[in-house]
Parts: structure tokens; sequence; C-alpha cells
């Protein structure tokens, strides 16, 4: 019987805690570059291949009536009257990933795959998504796929780069994507720092998180 002061248990306990500060670490990284390349988006239509794009949310309050839940509700019924538009099902997913809800989101990146299998910016959030239900080989799969059309998409190495460090325990393969992303002149300074900061900052020491 273990008690306690068992040094056995004690490490056992960093260990797990460990594995659960960087895969929430990692979550939030991902989360940030998402949330980035939304906006990013939103501020910037004539930079994306797609229309209609609704406006960002801007809080959690008030669901019901605004907000996420009110925006979804008209998308859904977009989605009703025009069911083959890929960027349709693209918007309702993204705004299931604003909530945290991945996997509901996944049922509409499917969706969109199916009709538009080469969008990026599908694939990017599909990573994402694959990533937060526990997908790491899938999600590392999707990045993957952007890059092997478009090695210049630096937001796809970045994220593939946080993959390898935080989810699949591969800081050399980490660092080939971060270097790989200072160097891109199609990167922006903020991503780039972003970047620098991950290759000076190994992941704590432990177990690879859990999948």
């Amino acid at each position: 019987m273990t008690t306690k002061n068992d040094p056995s248990v004690q490490d056992d306990g960093r260990t797990a805690m460990i594995g659960r500060s960087v895969a929430a670490l990692m979550g939030l990284a991902l989360l940030g570059m998402f949330v980035s390349s939304f906006l990013y988006r939103a501020e910037n239509p004539s930079q994306v291949v797609r229309t209609d794009v609704p406006a960002m949310p801007q809080g959690m309050g008030g669901m019901a009536d605004s907000g996420p839940m009110k925006e979804i509700m008209e998308l859904m019924q977009r989605q009703k009257e025009d069911p083959d538009n890929p960027a349709v099902q693209l918007e309702l997913a993204e705004r299931f990933m604003m909530m945290g809800a991945y996997d509901r989101a996944l049922i509409f990146l499917e969706k969109a795959e199916s009709l538009d299998p080469d969008n990026p910016q599908m694939l990017n959030d599909k990573g994402i998504a694959l990533y937060n239900t526990g997908k790491a080989d899938e999600a590392r799969a999707a990045f993957e796929a952007i890059l092997a059309k478009n090695a210049a998409d630096f937001r796809a190495r970045f994220n593939l780069g946080l993959l390898y460090k935080y989810a699949l325990g591969d800081m050399d393969k980490a660092a080939e994507q971060m270097r790989a992303v200072m160097d891109s002149p199609e990167a922006d300074e903020r991503t780039k720092t972003q970047a620098k900061s991950e290759l000076e900052n190994p992941p704590p020491a432990g177990d690879k998180p859990a999948q």
C-alpha cells in the first residue's frame, strides 16, 4: 500500500501534472493561432477565398440572444438553404471552435472537406480540432497536407511545430518547423517572435502528453 509520502507516487503525480500543463499550453497556442487567423481574415476579406464572412463574436455573454449562439443559428439556417456551400460549413465549424466544441466542429469540417478538400484554412482548422480531441497523428496529417501543396504556409508550419513540440515529443522536428517560420518572408513579425520563443524554450521535462 502506498502513502502520500511515497516518492513513486509523487513522481507519478508530477509527471501527470506536467502532461496536463503542456497539453493545455499546446491547446492555448493553437487556439491563439486560430483566433489570429480568424481575425486577420475578418479584417482582410480580400485575402480570403470565401464570401459572406459573419462578424467576429464580441463576447460570450447573452449567448441565447446574441454572440456566438445567435450567429450559429443564423449559419444553421444558411446551411439548410445551401447545404453544399463549403464556406458555410467552415463558418459553422469555426464558431464551434471558438466555443471549444471541437467534436461538433469536426462534423462541419468533414462536410467542408468533402466539398472543398484542398482548402488550406479548412485543413488548418481541422488540424487544431483534431489535436483538441486527442488525435495528434491525424492533426499532423492535416498540417502536412497543407504544406505538401504550399510549403510557404507559415501558419500550418507553426502549428506543426507546436504539435511536434508538445504533443509528439520531437523537439528536433519542432525546431526545424520553427526555424522555417522565422526565415519565412511571408510570416509576420508577431508569428516570427512566437516561433523564436518556442524554439528557445523547450517543454517541461516529462513523458509525452497522453493523447
